[in-house]
């Protein structure tokens, strides 16, 4: 139920709305009384609550004494809602992008990202767009597993090499034509102490804990972390930071071997 509620709040309800909107389901029809001992929207709330409904077309409302509400076709009413979303969504993206198109642009070397949904389009983005070779370190394999199917389509088209800390074998067939490789930890020598000490476990008092590090074209990086707050990337491009991930990625390269041919050896045996 819970679920539902947040969805609907997504789509604009407050929790009240939700909540009475629900319950108005759950009865089929209700008085204010009977909505609002379903719902648990205090009563002096519920009759607000019911004719915001009302007026939203969520409900329609029956000529009685006292007044009783019926839910509208969850189908319909949500088909509309969705409708005027969009309509709404394509206004506001034209306005936008109209004034945004004057606006100054700024040539930042460095930017953070963060949110699940802006990471993932972001990543998305930077393999579709990379024209040459794509390379990652999976130092914990969450985001790998996220990504096997862009891994796996980016693969198709240009060089795509993955470097695996752990659980190599999970991921053998999954990542389409990409190179796939193991190290073990302790070959995994970052240049730089503020990589190294990143990659340190969560347990050890961390505030941020190094998951995957990917390189497009040898030219732009992004650095994926889990954070106590959440998720967070770091995007680079034409700075130092590029020249020492570039470094450690060629030596990782270098220390790594193939987890195909691993695999074969050990079921072979």
């Amino acid at each position: 139920m819970s679920d539902i509620i947040e969805h609907l709040m997504r789509l604009g309800m407050s929790e009240y709305e939700a909540k009475a909107y629900i319950a108005t389901v759950v009865l089929g029809e209700g008085t204010i009384k009977e909505i609002s001992d379903e719902s648990k929207v205090p009563r002096s709330r519920a009759y607000d609550v019911m004719e915001r409904l009302l007026e939203k077309g969520f409900v329609e409302v029956g000529n009685t004494n006292p007044r009783c509400y019926r839910a509208n076709d969850p189908a319909e009413v949500f088909g509309h809602l969705i409708e005027d979303l969009e309509k709404a969504r394509d206004e506001v993206v034209n306005a936008l992008e109209e004034i945004g198109s004057t606006a100054e642009q700024r040539d930042n070397p460095i930017w953070t990202i963060k949110g699940e949904w802006a990471i993932d389009h972001k990543v998305a983005e930077m393999m579709d767009s990379a024209k040459r070779e794509v390379v990652m370190i999976s130092i914990h394999n969450d985001y790998l597993r996220r990504y096997a199917k862009n891994v796996s389509a980016a693969s198709e088209e240009k060089s795509v090499s993955v470097v695996i800390i752990e659980k190599a074998e999970d991921f053998i067939g999954l990542l389409g034509k990409a190179r796939l490789l193991c190290i073990s930890k302790g070959k995994l020598s970052p240049p730089e102490p503020f990589i190294s000490q990143a990659m340190e476990s969560p347990d050890k008092g961390m505030e941020y804990d190094v998951e995957l590090i990917m390189v497009c074209d040898r030219e732009v990086s992004v650095i994926l972390s889990k954070e106590r707050s959440g998720h967070r990337a770091i995007i680079s491009s034409g700075t130092v930071v590029d020249y020492f991930i570039n470094r450690m990625m060629d030596l990782t390269i270098m220390e790594a071997k193939e987890c195909v041919q691993d695999a074969r050896s050990r079921g072979d045996g």
